[in-house]
């Protein structure tokens, strides 16, 4: 390749500087561009023409219906997580004083007995969840299986003792609307001719089931799965926010507790309300001289709960 040529090549690829007189009039070639682009005013309307009436905002979430509140939990210690959750989770402040303690039958004799004929028994009936727990422990204790169990019926007296009976892969057949031990030997009754009943129990309760299912021409046989024993001293911390009447409720979740903390608090629990989980703890506290402010609708510990909420006392 000669210089001329190289020089020809690169001028080539330079850029030239265009006068004015090269570049095209757009308006020459698009002579109709302006009048297609909108003018941005037409196409604003008056903003306040926009807004028709606007959907009311959501209020914003109450505030926790507990929130300041003192709850005493009185349910026993290994008990008193889920009743404890509930009332933190709608802002209560909770404290703990358990009413009875839980323990080991004085004699495990009859309950062995009992599950080594398990299968001779065409219901097993738990009217606690205390009672599911004690009694499949034993059984798997002593070298039982759960699938002994696969030939027997089973009958639980509430939403809890039947969620018990989940956590060891079991499912109870009757669980009572209501939960209460007259519902469940109502539930029962039609099933009680000529059958065979084991009760797990407490060594403290009622025996309306029992003489309901034999009123009904069931065959009976009880064994106490757990005692339980009232407490005697209270916590001193406890005891001195009930006394100078820092507690707003006291929960009563049973009978049992209801006879416990009277015995062991007196007349101090005047200086709060009580709330009770059914009818039949609520009897109870009647016939103690101390009547509940509250009972839950549904025997459970998230009625219970919902009744101190909506208590307008709380």
């Amino acid at each position: 390749m000669n210089a001329d040529q190289g020089a020809r090549n690169r001028n080539s690829r330079e850029p030239t500087a265009a006068g004015p007189s090269e570049f095209p009039n757009p308006n020459s070639q698009f002579p109709n561009l302006k009048s297609q682009i909108p003018n941005p005013k037409s196409q604003i309307s008056d903003p306040k023409s926009q807004i028709s009436n606007p959907a009311p905002c959501s209020p914003l979430p109450a505030p926790h219906p507990l929130s300041g509140r003192v709850v005493l939990v009185t349910r026993p210690g290994e008990q008193a997580q889920d009743l404890r959750e509930l009332l933190t989770a709608l802002g209560a402040e909770v404290l703990e004083q358990p009413g009875i303690r839980v323990s080991d039958p004085p004699d495990w004799s009859p309950v062995d007995t009992a599950l080594g004929r398990i299968a001779r028994y065409d219901w097993l009936v738990f009217s606690s969840s205390n009672g599911v727990k004690r009694l499949l422990d034993r059984l798997l204790l002593r070298g039982g299986r759960l699938q002994q169990l696969a030939a027997v019926r089973l009958a639980a007296i509430g939403p809890g003792t039947a969620a018990e009976l989940v956590r060891y892969g079991l499912t109870a057949e009757v669980v009572p609307q209501e939960y209460r031990a007259e519902a469940l030997a109502e539930a029962l009754a039609p099933h009680a001719a000529g059958k065979r009943f084991l009760l797990a129990r407490a060594s403290r309760g009622r025996q309306v089931l029992p003489e309901q299912l034999l009123a009904a021409g069931g065959i009976v046989e009880q064994v106490v799965v757990y005692s339980t024993h009232d407490v005697q001293t209270a916590d001193p911390q406890v005891a001195a926010a009930l006394s100078a009447g820092r507690v707003d409720w006291v929960t009563v979740t049973s009978s049992a507790i209801a006879r416990a903390i009277v015995g062991l608090f007196g007349e101090q629990l005047r200086k709060a309300r009580l709330a009770s989980i059914s009818p039949v703890t609520s009897q109870t506290l009647h016939e103690l001289g101390h009547p509940p402010a509250a009972e839950a609708s549904e025997y459970t510990m998230a009625g219970l709960v919902a009744a101190i909420a909506a208590s307008p006392e709380r």
